[in-house]
């Protein structure tokens, strides 16, 4: 009973040392109290707030964990029993100490009010102390024990408060100190009344305003501007001052206004002169709608461009700097001299000694292009084509009825005759001559072999043609292939001679692009 006893001692002091320790934030409350324990058992009970009066004194330590929720640590040691009378024989009576680590849920939220429910698990140790004259003692027992509960705090002030708590809790020693049914479970009803210390200003700036109260919690402040500061002593704390650094007035959100504009000092360019809002705080001399502060020619007026100076003429020609295109050189031209008198000035023209349309050039042709630039000088042309006429598209008639392009023979497989670069170079002369025309390729082969193998070594002759043609020159997408097999032969396969001129690719031109069916084609 001494160690308990000196144990819950300790545990008043560790709380007391803490409650100094912690005496700046808000999370931890500490407390003290005592109250009654009642037996609910085997043995009988005298629950709720019957006798005896089974005295306890206890003690807690609570955290802040959130809005809905606290933990606390609490202990007590007192009596416990049904001691009443020497001779009924399940009385008894002895020592206990319990302590507990629970969560208070706190349903509703209130400063000043918070009633909250209990869960807990602990330790809860009972140590016989009935008189000899008891017929049948208790038993000595320590283990586990579940208190639930329901309470109420009360906060008389934001350090001080008082609570009331009542737990109903199962016992889950190793043998029942009922001493009668080892199989059941005795029960306790604790009900403790206390006072507790709040740390509960947490004062994270330390100018003694609690956080909960101060609007400016992380900057020290004053009490009167509710814990905020106020660097320029005017009264207004810095979040409501506009001019935090220079002490004003209300009507102007904590900012002075020297020369009584209506302009504050911070946006007035000319403070200690009355001016107008317009030109932050100044006056306007010449009328010219730029303020002094700003204006280089405050009595002439003048142009915001120029600072308030009127435009310049450095060249004195009657053309101000801004209009002229020359303004360091007199001219009548836009402010330039034209010493041909072509209509282009100096500047502009490149033929400054010789009038003329193109850029101030002789443009023969009239085509827009000077003839010393003009390939073709005395034939119309476009600028893509240095002066020269556009190629044109050539029509049906020309390709179709006047070009027939060779055909390219393989010896076999896709290797073809000694005349296959020379065919390719007939086909690209055709092309430069028209460069917008269309190309098509077929493939033929004679008759020897299968019929899907003699589509396939067709297709593989017009694609090795079409990928010379690109890699000569031909832009892809002018180009088309396809594989037409042992059809359409140009001589008798019977003959060496005849398959040797059936192996073949045959080119084709056209104005439009051919329509090929890719099916069963590999591109």
């Amino acid at each position: 009973m001494s160690k308990k006893l000196l144990l819950t001692s300790l545990l008043v002091l560790v709380l007391s040392f803490t409650m100094h320790a912690q005496n700046e934030s808000n999370q931890w409350s500490v407390g003290v109290g005592i109250g009654k324990m009642e037996y609910d058992g085997a043995r009988g009970s005298n629950a709720v707030f019957k006798s005896p009066f089974n005295l306890q004194f206890g003690a807690r330590i609570s955290k802040y964990v959130g809005p809905l929720f606290d933990v606390s640590l609490a202990a007590s040691i007192g009596k416990q029993g049904l001691y009443n009378e020497t001779d009924a024989p399940n009385q008894f009576r002895g020592n206990t100490f319990q302590t507990n680590l629970g969560i208070h849920l706190k349903p509703i939220k209130s400063d000043k009010f918070q009633p909250f429910i209990s869960a807990a698990i602990g330790y809860f140790s009972y140590s016989d102390d009935s008189p000899a004259s008891v017929m049948n003692p208790g038993v000595d027992a320590s283990g586990l024990a579940v208190p639930v509960g329901v309470g109420l705090k009360i906060n008389i002030t934001d350090g001080f408060g008082l609570y009331y708590h009542t737990q109903y809790g199962i016992e889950y020693s190793g043998d029942a100190y009922n001493g009668i049914d080892p199989d059941s479970k005795d029960k306790y009803w604790l009900h403790e009344l206390g006072f507790a210390y709040n740390f509960g200003m947490k004062d994270r700036d330390g100018d003694r305003v609690p956080d909960k109260k101060d609007l400016c919690p992380d900057v020290p402040g004053l009490k009167n501007l509710d814990g905020c500061p106020d660097s320029d002593l005017d009264g207004i704390a810095d979040k409501d001052d506009a001019c935090p650094e220079l002490a004003g007035v209300i009507e102007h959100n904590g900012c002075p206004d020297t020369d009584g504009d209506g302009i504050i000092d911070p946006n007035d360019d000319c403070p200690l002169v009355k001016g107008e809002e317009r030109y932050r705080g100044c006056p306007d001399t010449d009328n010219d709608g730029i303020g002094d502060s700003v204006d280089e020619c405050p009595d002439n007026p003048g142009v915001a461009r120029y600072n308030g100076c009127p435009i310049p003429d450095t060249d004195g020609d009657g053309f101000n700097d801004e209009d002229d295109e020359c303004p360091t050189t007199k001219g009548d031209l836009r402010g330039c001299p034209d010493t041909d008198g072509d209509g282009f000035h100096d500047k502009e023209d490149n033929c400054v000694k010789t009038p003329g349309t193109a850029q101030g050039c002789p443009d023969k042709d009239n085509d827009g292009i000077a003839d010393k630039d003009d390939e073709c000088p005395e034939v119309a042309g476009i600028p893509e084509k240095n002066g020269c006429p556009e190629i044109p598209i050539p029509t049906r008639e020309e390709i179709i009825n006047s070009w027939k392009g060779p055909n390219i023979q393989f010896i076999s497989g896709t290797r073809p005759d000694e005349h296959y670069d020379e065919n390719i170079d007939t086909i690209m002369s055709f092309h430069k001559k028209y460069p917008k025309a269309f190309i098509h390729v077929g493939g033929y082969s004679d008759s020897q072999g299968s019929e899907s193998s003699n589509m396939r070594i067709s297709e593989l002759r017009a694609k090795k043609v079409q990928r010379s043609l690109i890699k000569a020159g031909i832009p892809a997408e002018q180009l088309t292939y396809e594989a037409y097999g042992e059809s359409n032969p140009v001589a008798d396969n019977d003959s060496v001679e005849g398959r040797m001129k059936n192996r073949r690719a045959e080119v084709s031109a056209s104005t439009v692009k051919r329509v090929i069916d890719t099916k069963g084609m590999k591109r």
